[in-house]
């Protein structure tokens, strides 16, 4: 993982007047405005299906600008009009490997139901989104469903790690036409044997970044809110600090789809190794 690292690093320093207009582009200005306009749905129940409307289409681009880093990362010799290119050709099969992966999370969540359900809670909270019914359903279960509740989730949680993990190189074996099989199953059979390294780089990663997040939703947040005189949706400080909460994030992202992408060469040698082939 060391030497991948190294590897993702050296991309970006190398290539990094190609890397940053994609990255402004396609990660930065929608994750800026989606995090400006997500409040907004609070206080404006009316723009809730306009507002998730607009999340659904920046988590689209956002995908596409991981493609098109990852394009770039894979292949030397590609231009930047050639990664976009490559992004755009494959930008439906990652959309539909990523509704995948989403609906394999959903369906093992279905023990999850039937334990509430034969525990007689009632789920009619759960229909309005009443965060106190909820709450209250749940504290008049018996101990023992609440275990198993609390048990499934813990499972529920290993189990998507491990499936995150198996097909994080998904993306990059979409972008590789020396594969010669599927993306979901190039994933599975490169990541065997380095899955466990894998999810200790997804775990570090989503906690340095989210640290990173929210220190800089937290310092920019109160101080410009201080100069700007408050930081209510919609405001000059709110705006301001979802363009700091987008750098960061859109840094993290950029770094992330380069590692993904050495990842998968060096996954992939390691395959061609093992099986004889230079």
């Amino acid at each position: 993982m060391g030497t991948v690292w190294d590897r993702a690093t050296e991309f970006l320093g190398d290539n990094i007047g190609a890397v940053t207009p994609i990255a402004l582009a396609t990660i930065f200005v929608p994750a800026s405005i989606n995090d400006a306009i997500a409040p907004l749905a609070a206080a404006n129940p009316g723009m809730q299906t306009a507002i998730s409307a607009a999340g659904l289409v920046f988590a689209i681009v956002s995908i596409f600008g991981q493609l098109a880093i990852m394009a770039l990362a894979l292949d030397a010799g590609r231009t930047a009009g050639g990664a976009v290119g490559a992004a755009a050709s494959k930008l439906f099969a990652a959309v539909l490997i990523t509704i995948l992966l989403l609906l394999v999370l959903l369906l093992l969540l279905i023990p999850l139901g039937v334990i509430m359900v034969s525990g007689g809670l009632d789920m009619s909270g759960f229909a309005t989104n009443d965060q106190a019914a909820i709450s209250a359903a749940i504290s008049q279960l018996p101990a023992g469903i609440v275990w198993s509740m609390l048990g499934y989730m813990l499972v529920w949680v290993v189990l998507s790690i491990w499936i995150s993990a198996r097909l994080t190189l998904a993306y990059p074996a979409l972008l590789d036409p020396s594969l010669g099989m599927g993306a979901v199953n190039g994933s599975w059979m490169l990541t065997r044997g380095l899955a466990l390294k894998i999810v200790g780089v997804l775990l570090l990663y989503v906690i340095v970044s989210g640290v990173a997040a929210l220190a800089a939703k937290a310092a920019f947040g109160g101080v410009l809110g201080v100069i700007a005189g408050g930081a209510e949706p919609g405001s000059v400080a709110s705006v301001l600090t979802s363009v700091a909460v987008g750098a960061v994030g859109t840094a993290f992202a950029v770094l992330q789809s380069a590692f993904v992408a050495k990842l998968y060469l060096a996954a992939r040698n390691r395959a061609q190794e093992a099986s004889g082939h230079s």
